[in-house]
């Protein structure tokens, strides 16, 4: 059975723990949050599991750990740049990993919360870990609950449609230029006359992928960090919208496109194809992704 570490925010580490054990996860789980050691003993619903395991873990050899999970919480408004929020997360990150790592640590990193794609840029500098084994959730939370909409609304199978969800997990477009259902675009059902629900579909896409509101639901971003661990620990490999790391016009940047995950890590499986109006909209986003990160590097707005 594989062994993962967690740390982070202490909260999120033990709503997951409750997660895991409610799906009798297959992993053994070492929280590194010492402060937990009471809470985790006190979840008896621990005992019923046949296959998950967890235990508050802290000692000088993690050769044998398999991956880091990393969870940290969101701001009250995701729409602002939190620079010195992200700062602070940041360095926190760094500590975590900078001290496993220096126990022997040299599995895959799974990094989620608010901005992970930034995250997941600054651990590549500090870690020197080469970006199949760096993970952020990314926008995988909004393409979940896209593709279950559609889903739906077209009464076919969720391995029936393609769709991609590109940017941050605060900034983001959905990519209907390279969304199908089967080998048929998803826009030409939405553009024909005679469909009468076409409007309905979109306002409930909108409502449904309010940015605020995905933030704060833990289960979805669970559920995105458990299909995560399926690819990588129970080989149970998937296309997904996840932060990777990429170059794009000369400049590395972390943001979420479509990735091949598998047990030995994420790869860019294709280059992707956008429509103009879509890559300028990418474009834009990275530029703005790029502000936050010189943002941070150079002491954030107030000590520019």
């Amino acid at each position: 059975m594989n062994n993962l570490l967690i740390g982070g925010d202490e909260m999120r580490i033990l709503s997951f723990v409750k997660f895991l054990i409610s799906i009798d996860y297959p992993i053994n789980l070492h929280i590194l949050n010492n402060h937990l050691n009471n809470n985790i003993d006190n979840l008896k619903s621990k005992n019923l599991c046949n296959h998950f395991e967890t235990s508050v873990f802290d000692k000088d050899d993690y050769s044998n750990i398999n991956g880091f999970i990393y969870l940290y919480d969101f701001p009250e408004n995701i729409n602002d740049d939190n620079i010195d929020f992200l700062k602070e997360k940041i360095s926190n990150f760094r500590l975590s990993v900078n001290d496993i790592i220096e126990k022997g640590f040299n599995g895959k990193i799974i990094i989620n919360g608010f901005r992970d794609d930034i995250l997941n840029y600054f651990a590549s500098k500090f870690t020197g870990k080469s970006s199949s084994n760096l993970i952020g959730t990314g926008t995988l939370p909004s393409t979940l609950i896209l593709k279950n909409i559609l889903k739906n609304y077209f009464n076919v199978g969720i391995s029936d449609i393609t769709i991609s969800t590109f940017g941050s997990n605060t900034k983001n477009f959905i990519s209907w230029s390279r969304s199908y259902i089967g080998q048929t675009p998803i826009l030409s059902y939405l553009s024909d006359k005679n469909n009468l629900f076409k409007d309905d579909v979109l306002d409930d896409i909108n409502h449904q992928l309010d940015l605020q509101v995905l933030s704060k639901d833990e289960i979805l971003q669970f559920k995105s960090i458990k299909i995560i661990l399926d690819s990588l620990y129970l080989y149970s490999p998937h296309i997904m919208d996840l932060s990777n790391l990429r170059v794009n016009n000369g400049k590395l940047s972390s943001l979420s496109s479509p990735v091949i995950i598998n047990n030995k890590g994420l790869y860019q499986y294709i280059k992707v194809s956008l429509s103009d109006n879509e890559e300028s909209t990418f474009n834009s986003i990275f530029d703005e992704s790029n502000v936050v990160i010189n943002e941070i590097i150079n002491g954030g707005k107030n000590n520019e």
